[in-house]
């Protein structure tokens, strides 16, 4: 059986992880305010938008189109960190046919041919009526960014959306929170050794079956703890090869005449990592099963549930990596359908065993 020491352990580091993300903070300012009083807004979008004693507005009543206040900043170095903040409220906002056509607050980072909207750029998105409240998020400068555009925006959206105090600054790390985000991912990893070594040697089986678990494990810990920049670049360049293996179709098999410009579509993008994680658990569950000695499914069920709940919990801590309820769901439901297909097989096996 799950020792109970197991769960104590996973619960002990999950209640500090939170605390210390709560209570630490994480970013000091390092530079002077960037923002200037040059906003615009685009000739070409409909609504109403003003401004009046630092407090910005906007109003539309066309779901169609789109309102915002717009400004470009060229004067900042590659690699820093920016933190954008605001006072948001709304008011009726009516979300359009897209999940991102809300009130939104943005940092877009442009590397001087096109807005680079696979690197993180969102502070928040409000719908229906909300009051005051303060939003923040910071933002890592990428390499080739030329310019930074922050918007406010009504995208696509009825309603009303009223912004003031809006700051964007240069921050760095505290210090205080570097010392807590090496222990918080030092006592995860740990947790997660204890755990592996748990599940390799509560077995009688081969070492094939080990071997295999232990590639699954790691498989699993890269994938969920992968900086959020490099995990976009991986998931660019696996989409640069679905264009060339099109490109390579086209020209072996010209009947095919596939587009050139033919890619995987954005929702499929961001579904291929969700894909990743069910599978990854799904193939650990399976040899986990396989492994165990005791037949009640409810201890590899636990070992999979304290596996991903502890790889989202760390992600608190992981550059450009956030942890979501959702990721928990799709891993543990891999996990669980690995470990209802092998006792599936199981029994029956046991049945053709029993009829001959």
């Amino acid at each position: 059986m799950v020792s109970m020491t197991k769960i104590l352990l996973f619960i002990f580091i999950a209640v500090v992880t939170i605390a210390c993300h709560t209570f630490v903070e994480q970013y000091e300012t390092s530079g002077p305010e960037m923002l200037t009083d040059d906003w615009r807004m685009p000739d070409n979008e409909s609504g109403r938008a003003g401004e009046e004693e630092n407090e910005f507005s906007l109003f539309s009543e066309d779901q169609k189109k789109s309102v915002a206040f717009k400004q470009s900043i060229q004067s900042f170095h590659i690699g820093s960190i920016l933190k954008l903040s605001a006072d948001m409220k709304c008011e009726n906002i009516r979300p359009g046919k897209k999940p991102w056509n809300l009130a939104r607050l943005l940092l877009v980072q442009h590397d001087g041919q096109k807005d680079q909207w696979n690197m993180p750029h969102l502070v928040v998105s409000l719908s229906g009526t909300r009051d005051w409240n303060h939003y923040s998020q910071s933002f890592t400068i990428g390499p080739k960014t030329k310019a930074v555009k922050i918007i406010a925006q009504l995208n696509q959206c009825s309603g009303s959306f009223w912004l003031k105090n809006i700051h964007l600054n240069s921050v760095t790390q505290t210090r205080s929170y570097t010392w807590v985000k090496t222990g918080i991912l030092f006592s995860w990893g740990l947790f997660a050794i204890f755990l592996m070594g748990s599940c390799c040697f509560d077995g009688n089986r081969t070492i094939l079956l080990r071997v295999m678990l232990v590639i699954a494990f790691i498989a699993i810990i890269i994938g969920t703890t992968m900086p959020g920049e490099m995990k976009n670049q991986v998931s660019k360049e696996f989409q640069n090869q679905i264009q060339t293996a099109t490109e390579a179709l086209n020209e072996n098999e010209p009947i095919l005449n596939l587009s050139p410009d033919w890619g995987i579509p954005p929702g499929v993008m961001a579904f291929i990592p969700k894909a990743g994680h069910f599978g990854f658990f799904l193939f650990f569950a399976m040899v986990l099963c396989l492994i165990l000695k005791q037949k009640l499914v409810i201890v590899p069920v636990t070992y999979i549930i304290l596996l991903a709940g502890g790889t989202e919990m760390a992600q608190f801590y992981v550059e450009g990596r956030t942890p979501l309820l959702a990721d928990f769901a799709i891993d543990t439901a891999g996990g669980v359908l690995g470990l209802v297909l092998i006792q599936f097989t199981r029994r029956s096996k046991e049945k053709v065993t029993g009829v001959i």
